[in-house]
């Protein structure tokens, strides 16, 4: 012990400092180390002789610790909490918290030691437990459904063909295509497909996620960053996925600041977490999706040209469901047997509905097909669904299609007539004159006159009544 008065404080504060199993670390405002409790020898392997009556500016400047908080915490007079290195590499969180005397000034700085050893091996272990479940959740789905997707177009066939050829190499992919046409089955294509499947595919929407948010998420954060971040800190999904995929949806949708460092990603394989100057080694393959025309972006500035042509490296582009209606009874066939087995059902869908899928353009493509089937399948009373059924869905499919459904046999005229104002109804909305009109359908301009004031006024009387 290096003075009495030391002595005297440390005896006092001792008992206290015992109490915990967190390392405790107690100094004088001025700097001065009062006591050590012997969590802390254990967490740092250093005895507490080496510290008890020292200054921490000379502690530092010995090597022992690699920083002190103590000089922010008096000066600013609330908590701290940094990241430490002790004497032989050993990292550890500190939380300098001030002990104000009668006066309200700071007299003391008591500091909480944690070690990030353990924590870090910790998370690391609970990190593989949850991988080792992902993968045999893969595998329990994979048994479960034999069939995981349908590719019966030539088109659809070539693009999954493409995707299972370039799987072997970790050229980045560029997966083009409207919404809801397979961009993601391709990805998770690639990835079962390579080297990397027994490893993790994380998926991230480059669109749905805030830009402050988005960063961390993809980067990570070292702890006590920014407001609101935990104390140990966190990793972001590219060093999550070390030698995993990542797929990038939505990547047209990615700020431009975020852009920067992407490219690092893809040209070095090094990330930095926010917070951290320190720079951290990736295998990570990335595979970008989007349904946007990324040149058109790159044109208006909105997004990198050298990024955009480190992703296109391959290219695979999903046909919209309109180019390959031919799979639309097989895909009709595959969602009607998943969702019957998800909600232990046993419906059918009557073979007439299937032209009327056909005849529509699907504009949400296959996405769109899988919701209609499933509202049908879940909302009708019957276990044998027909057309009269398909009318309650209006909004999903096209109102002037299906406005021509009838429910049952009708007299000719009737039909005639329905049909005549669903004509005027959709020239009216494309044509500006009665004459263009007129044209269009090949009558006079006063018949084209004449009927749509019938039909304004049927529909008048039948909403009066």
């Amino acid at each position: 012990m290096k003075n009495e008065k030391v002595y005297l404080q440390y005896e006092l504060w001792k008992p206290l400092l015992e109490c915990f199993n967190d390392g405790m670390y107690l100094t004088s405002a001025d700097g001065m180390t009062i006591g050590v409790n012997k969590a802390y020898e254990r967490i740092t392997g250093i005895e507490r002789s080496n510290f008890i009556g020292r200054y921490m500016k000379d502690i530092v400047a010995e090597g022992l610790v690699s920083k002190t908080i103590t000089d922010e915490v008096v000066k600013a007079g609330v908590e701290i909490t940094v990241e430490q290195y002790i004497k032989g590499g050993r990292r550890v969180i500190i939380n300098g918290k001030p002990i104000h005397d009668a006066d309200n000034k700071v007299s003391h700085v008591l500091t909480i030691v944690r070690d990030m050893t353990a924590i870090d091996s910790l998370q690391f272990e609970v990190g593989k437990l949850r991988q080792i479940a992902g993968e045999y959740k893969e595998q329990l789905d994979t048994q479960n459904h034999e069939v995981k997707f349908v590719a019966t177009s030539s088109s659809f066939k070539k693009a999954v063909d493409l995707a299972r050829k370039v799987s072997s190499i970790d050229s980045t992919v560029l997966i083009l295509g409207e919404s809801g046409t397979g961009k993601e089955i391709i990805a998770k294509e690639i990835h079962e497909c390579s080297h990397r499947a027994n490893n993790r595919l994380i998926k991230i929407n480059c669109s749905a996620i805030p830009e402050n948010l988005l960063e961390s998420e993809l980067f990570g954060y070292q702890g006590g960053s920014f407001t609101g971040a935990i104390s140990t800190g966190r990793m972001g999904i590219f060093e999550a996925a070390n030698n995993g995929t990542v797929f990038l949806d939505e990547i047209g949708e990615m700020p431009l600041s975020l852009q920067v460092k992407l490219l690092r990603v893809l040209q070095e394989k090094v990330i930095t977490r926010i917070g951290s100057t320190e720079p951290i080694c990736v295998d990570t393959r990335i595979i970008a999706a989007t349904n946007e025309n990324l040149e058109k972006l790159v044109l208006e500035k909105r997004f990198r040209k050298d990024l955009y042509f480190r992703l296109n490296v391959i290219q695979i582009h999903t046909p919209p469901l309109r180019q390959r209606k031919e799979e639309i009874p097989a895909l009709v066939d595959f969602f009607v047997a998943k969702i019957n087995q998800q909600y232990k059902l046993n419906k059918e869908l009557h073979p007439d509905l299937i032209q009327r899928f056909l005849d529509y353009d699907w504009p949400g493509n296959v996405r769109e097909l899988e919701n209609v089937v499933e509202r049908l399948i879940v909302t009708s009373d019957s276990d044998y669904i027909s057309e009269i059924d398909l009318t309650c869905f209006v909004s999903n499919i096209e109102e002037s299609k299906y406005d021509l459904v009838f429910s049952g046999i009708i007299p000719l005229q009737q039909a005639y007539e329905k049909i005549e104002q669903y004509l005027l109804t959709e020239a009216s909305k494309k044509f500006k004159t009665t004459y263009e009109i007129a044209d269009a359908l090949g009558i006079s301009q006063p018949s084209v006159s004449r009927k749509m004031k019938k039909h304004v006024s049927e529909t008048t009387n039948e909403n009066q009544t």
